[in-house]
């Protein structure tokens, strides 16, 4: 990481650690009465150029709107808000922070790409070092999610799911994602792996040994899964 990214890191930890020292991480119905549009029947649209699930969650809850007033295409937040808004939804800010520091740097080595200390999050696969292929709901080398490509994905979530309970375990989703790997031709980064583990503790499942294949399929889907983790992911 870059020089000017740990210090914004010091800066952004010292600013906030008093602030959310004594928060509580809001549960799944919270967020739901919250923000309606992504529970059921919510008519609000998942923008899917925005490749990673999480986010693409928070911009369908409409967390966003406010920092995008202008409705531009691509949507571009600042690291700070990028940290702060996760971390309503569960994600520790040091740790969204450093993760988003990370994909600025890499948006920042194609031009044009995002602005100074912010993310695009319209353009996620243009993040060197971060953006990985194989993915669960786009294709190799695309941008943005794919119908085929999720149904796919949850098709073989499905079948490995447990009978009757309906449950899967980390192991599940991490030979998912390997399977659609050996198909492309890709191999497996770190980012992606990241990325499992991540979706598997974002549903609860540090906390219980297993998810529920019904939260995923919501999850995947940009709705609020009805179980997330106890505490910070």
């Amino acid at each position: 990481m870059k020089p000017i990214f740990s210090l914004i890191l010091i800066v952004l930890s010292l600013s906030y650690s008093v602030v959310f020292a004594e928060t509580n991480y809001l549960t799944s119905k919270e967020l739901r009465t919250k923000y309606p549009s992504i529970d059921d029947g919510s008519t609000r649209p998942e923008n899917r150029k925005i490749l990673c699930p999480f986010w693409r969650l928070i911009e369908r809850s409409g967390s966003l709107d406010l920092l995008n007033k202008s409705g531009n295409t691509d949507i571009i937040i600042s690291i700070a808000n990028i940290a702060k808004k996760a971390r309503e939804f569960g994600c520790k800010y040091i740790e969204c922070a450093t993760v988003a520091s990370a994909v600025s740097a890499g948006q920042k080595t194609y031009p044009h790409t995002t602005k100074a200390f912010s993310v695009n999050l319209s353009k996620l696969h243009k993040a060197r070092g971060i953006a990985h292929d194989c993915g669960l709901t786009f294709e190799k080398g695309g941008t943005a999610v794919s119908t085929k490509r999720r149904a796919q994905t949850l098709t073989r979530l499905k079948t490995k799911s447990v009978p009757q309970q309906g449950t899967l375990t980390l192991d599940d989703l991490m030979a998912v994602k390997k399977q659609i790997c050996t198909e492309e031709n890709v191999n497996m980064t770190a980012a992606g792996s990241l990325e499992v583990k991540l979706i598997f503790s974002f549903l609860g499942g540090n906390d219980r040994g297993f998810i529920e294949y019904s939260d995923i399929e919501r999850f995947l889907h940009a709705k609020m899964p009805l179980t997330k983790a106890i505490d910070k992911i």
